[in-house]
């Protein structure tokens, strides 16, 4: 039997949620490319915690995670520019790809293995972060410091946008709680 799910907010109340979901996701937006900072970082945190269904027990593993999986992509490029001169005798792509292919492989097996240990750093979240970031490679190889914008960011950015969404919550329902028949 399926599990009934408790009722959602109402229509106007969803009205209300999504305009200023939208104002804040605009001034954050504007605010980033202003200062000629990536976006993704932070849009990736308050999809994310879109995904989680808005749990607030996810924030800290989020942003945390996040950070970590921004700091590994530096680290595997990093790891990958030490360690490439070893495999050139494979060629120039498979030289660059096997290290990579090495630190993908221990970052995903600690993240299996330390998922319940240190669960705000090793999870979902920081491999998502850690992907993400391979999908903006053509702005690390331009800037090899930029994972460092990509982390404040995320830090600071989706920090905001999430706790911009819960109170965008908290305001909607509490006007909701106000018309609600008493």
């Amino acid at each position: 039997m399926a599990e009934k799910k408790a009722p959602g907010l109402p229509l106007g109340a969803r009205v209300v949620f999504g305009v200023l979901l939208v104002v804040e996701v605009l001034i954050v937006l504007f605010a980033l490319e202003a200062l000629h900072l990536a976006t993704w970082p932070a849009f990736v945190a308050m999809i994310l915690f879109f995904v989680t269904h808005e749990n607030r027990g996810e924030i800290s593993k989020i942003i945390l995670g996040g950070a970590f999986g921004i700091i590994n992509f530096f680290l595997c490029m990093l790891f990958t520019s030490k360690i490439a001169h070893y495999f050139i005798s494979f060629g120039k792509d498979l030289a660059t790809l096997l290290p990579v292919m090495i630190y993908v492989a221990v970052f995903v097996f600690l993240i299996v293995v330390l998922s319940e240990t240190i669960p705000w750093l090793f999870n979902s979240y920081a491999f998502m972060y850690f992907s993400v970031a391979f999908a903006d490679l053509a702005s690390f190889m331009a800037n090899s410091g930029i994972w460092i914008y990509w982390l404040a960011t995320e830090l600071v950015a989706g920090t905001i946008l999430i706790y911009g969404v819960l109170g965008i919550l908290k305001l909607v329902a509490s006007r909701v709680a106000k018309k609600a028949p008493q």
